[in-house]
């Protein structure tokens, strides 16, 4: 049964939505309301559109999330969904919780309605009596009238056909980005953004080296007395060298400079920083500090020595960009194998779109510039890829096969197959095209009193005959009747049973010779 779509506007009133109403010819009404607004909400304008229904011969839906619509129609029997697809896809039926409610208020409506208007008694004329011809002639007439109601119900039939059915198919160039915002049929359709936070951890063994302090240097310094009194030098005082970075020796054992301004004495110092950096040349140690430095002088006769460097493993430069590409990379295919994981049966991700939105952690092991046998990294990122959801690529094939449909034809409910035909790929500023495959089957439709009223009275292989004629069929018509020796099809429309087969189930129907 062909089902008219009214897309009802916030501005309409029942007049406007009862003229629209009239477009249709019988079949199915289902009234769209808009998303936003309150039109048409109280329950007379449901009973108006209702009765409306009714003028027209036809069974009335509502696609609608206003709440009052959604409480006082299916009291009013009348069936109620929340989007477009699923009134499409479903029998209307009212919900059993509301069908009693229903009958009820149909039957008081009917009662109202059927209830004569007193009118004042006309005198009653008692009759004259009947003849004994009179009595015998209407009872003979009974009697035929008996005999013939019996000949004229006694047979019955069950008509089986197969209506015809065709593919419709498209291919088409799909876009979604940034600036597509609804469904459209060139092809444009919304897409959402899809997030999803990974984490991860990678090592990689260093191939650097290099050079760390092992063994500190050591050296004699002879210091000088600058006074005319005995100085004694205590172990731990500090000497050290004039320089942007000087490097600090220590006394080693204590000593006493004799009194008298010249005097001198040499004790050994090592250095308090261990590596080669502590081989100074001769006379390099001129500094003394502390009180000591006002008193005496210092100076070392020859180079210190036996300071030493040893090599160890560090992390490169190049080894921290490695590990960071290759964790980066390996998180990227964690994201998409996410993000897909998630999505519902149908939906399409568009991979091209991935970017990385934010980097929430990223630490190295160890620091920069320090020794180790091996480089570790911690990474923690969020990325984001556009995704388009099924339904969205779903309504776009139907509202496009909707409005190339054949009169005379309707879609078979789940026959709609979508194929992507290629990937989607980057057309410019966020933009995405891809081609996509899309078909289903369609049937044909044929009331039940076209069929019954084409093949009442007749022979059955003549009825046959008539209706292949007429009809465009898959397969050849099948009639049972009931008995089976009648010659002919019955002449009550309502003796006459239809079939709609879709051709599994034929074999139900003897097909007569």
């Amino acid at each position: 049964m062909k089902t008219y779509i009214i897309q009802l506007q916030g501005h309409d009133d029942i007049v406007s939505a009862r003229d629209k109403m009239g477009w249709a010819k019988g079949g199915r009404i289902l009234l769209v309301w808009p998303e936003r607004g309150d039109a048409l909400n109280r329950r007379l304008d449901l009973t108006l559109l209702q009765r409306r229904s009714v003028e027209l011969g036809a069974q009335l839906a509502i696609v609608s999330q206003d709440a009052e619509v959604r409480y006082h129609a299916p009291r009013l029997g009348i069936p109620v969904y929340k989007s477009l697809r699923k009134a499409q896809n479903e029998h209307w039926r009212v919900p059993r919780r509301f069908r009693t409610t229903a009958n009820r208020e149909a039957e008081m409506r009917k009662t109202i309605l059927d209830t004569p208007r007193s009118i004042p008694a006309k005198p009653q004329i008692a009759p004259k009596p009947m003849g004994a011809a009179a009595r015998l002639g209407f009872f003979s007439l009974g009697v035929l009238a008996l005999l013939a109601i019996a000949a004229a119900l006694s047979p019955s039939a069950v008509v089986a056909i197969t209506p015809q059915t065709k593919i419709q198919d498209v291919t088409l160039e799909v876009w979604t980005g940034a600036d597509a915002t609804s469904l459209n049929l060139r092809g444009e359709i919304p897409s959402q953004w899809h997030r999803v936070i990974v984490e991860g951890r990678d090592t990689l063994p260093a191939s650097g080296a290099m050079r760390l302090p092992d063994q500190a240097a050591e050296g004699t310094v002879q210091f000088t007395n600058l006074t005319d009194q005995e100085i004694k030098i205590p172990v731990g005082t500090v000497i050290l060298n004039i320089d942007e970075h000087p490097i600090r020796f220590a006394v080693q054992k204590a000593g006493v400079l004799p009194a008298g301004s010249g005097n001198t004495i040499n004790l050994p110092v090592r250095a308090l920083t261990p590596g080669s950096q502590g081989n100074l040349p001769a006379n390099s140690l001129v500094a003394v500090e502390g009180t000591l430095g006002a008193q005496i002088s210092a100076t070392n006769p020859e180079p210190t020595h036996s300071g030493s460097d040893r090599q160890t493993p560090a992390p490169t430069a190049e080894d921290r960009r490695t590990l960071q590409e290759h964790l980066y990379n390996a998180l990227q295919e964690t994201a998409l194998q996410e993000m897909r994981e998630d999505l519902a049966e149908g939906d399409l991700l568009i991979t091209e779109s991935l970017n990385l939105l934010k980097v929430i952690e990223e630490s190295f092991q160890p620091a920069e510039n320090q020794p180790a046998d091996q480089l570790v990294l911690n990474l923690r990122l969020e990325y984001q890829a556009r995704v388009v959801s099924a339904q969205d690529l779903f309504d776009l094939a139907q509202a496009i096969f909707d409005a190339n449909l054949e009169p005379g034809f309707a879609p078979i409910e789940g026959s709609l197959q979508i194929e992507p035909l290629t990937a989607p790929r980057s057309s410019g500023a966020d933009a995405y095209t891809w081609q996509m495959h899309a078909y289903r089957r369609v049937r044909a439709q044929y009331p039940s009193s076209r069929v019954i009223q084409l093949v009442l009275g007749l022979p059955p292989q003549i009825a046959k005959e008539r209706l292949q004629t007429a009809l465009a069929l898959e397969e050849p018509v099948r009639i049972r009747l009931n008995p089976a020796w009648w010659p002919r099809l019955p002449l009550l429309p309502f003796r006459v049973s239809v079939i709609f087969d879709d051709g599994t189930s034929i074999a139900e129907v003897e097909q007569q010779p």
